[in-house]
């Protein structure tokens, strides 16, 4: 895909000026970043809360730790970006790039918090929840690859070219694509009602947006690779001033 000339990724281009123009990029972030936020701060409740401490593995300390600086970096961008407009055009591709890498990581951020949950005050567990998590996120690598392909393969055969069906065409690849998310959704919380049916609600909610996660930020790779190697897909904030100038 990343030796196919733009005229593969003709449709894309109006939606990248527009409804994914650096701006937008930014409100996304800044909305995944407050999510974050409260996930984030839930969880460092849990673990230092009045009830004392939870017991940490170096594993699960390792992935708090990495979640709160990557939040942190976050947070100190889109700090600088709400503050120089100019610097938020110029680094439009890095806020790309961030977009999808954080999308991917509020993917399964929440299942941290979930897991905390089910922890008694040594940091231990014994109903299987963990189990459940690592085939979660096992699946959800599956996912992620499946609709790779299918949008990989779509681009390549001209579905997002002038005349082409957009990125996810209506075929029977993707049809059972979705039949089988909808399995391993099905399936996945039939498995946790035997495990664990206290936080049955949190983990559909969350187990939804996993998924829906995956899907959504196929586009945004797309998106990625054409304003990395396409300049028309980069709106320059000299373009962006006129374009306000013209509409007052």
């Amino acid at each position: 895909m990343w030796k196919l000339d733009e005229s593969y990724f003709y449709q894309l281009k109006n939606v990248a000026i527009n409804r994914l123009s650096p701006g937008s990029v930014i409100v996304y972030l800044v909305g995944l970043c407050l999510y974050s936020f409260v996930i984030l701060g839930v969880s460092t409740m849990v673990l230092w809360g009045k009830q004392g401490r939870v017991t940490l593995g170096e594993t699960l300390n390792a992935v708090y730790f990495s979640l709160l600086i990557i939040f942190l970096i976050l947070a100190v961008y889109l700090s600088v970006c709400l503050i120089s407009e100019k610097f938020l055009f110029k680094s439009q591709k890095f806020a790309t790039v961030v977009m999808v890498v954080y999308t991917l990581v509020m993917s399964i951020e929440p299942f941290f918090l979930l897991y905390l949950f089910t922890l008694d005050g040594n940091g231990n567990q014994d109903d299987g929840i963990g189990l459940w998590f690592i085939v979660v996120l096992i699946v959800g690598c599956i996912q992620f690859v499946m609709y790779f392909i299918l949008v990989r393969s779509g681009i390549k055969n001209g579905s997002m070219k002038e005349a082409g069906k957009g990125l996810f065409s209506g075929s029977s690849n993707l049809k059972w694509r979705v039949a089988i998310n909808g399995i391993c959704f099905i399936g996945l919380i039939i498995w946790l009602l035997f495990i664990d049916g206290s936080i049955i609600e949190g983990c559909v909610i969350y187990l939804f947006l996993f998924f829906a996660f995956i899907v959504a930020v196929q586009e945004f790779i797309v998106l990625a690779i054409c304003r990395c190697r396409f300049q028309a897909f980069a709106v320059t904030y000299e373009e962006a001033t006129k374009y306000r100038m013209k509409r007052k």
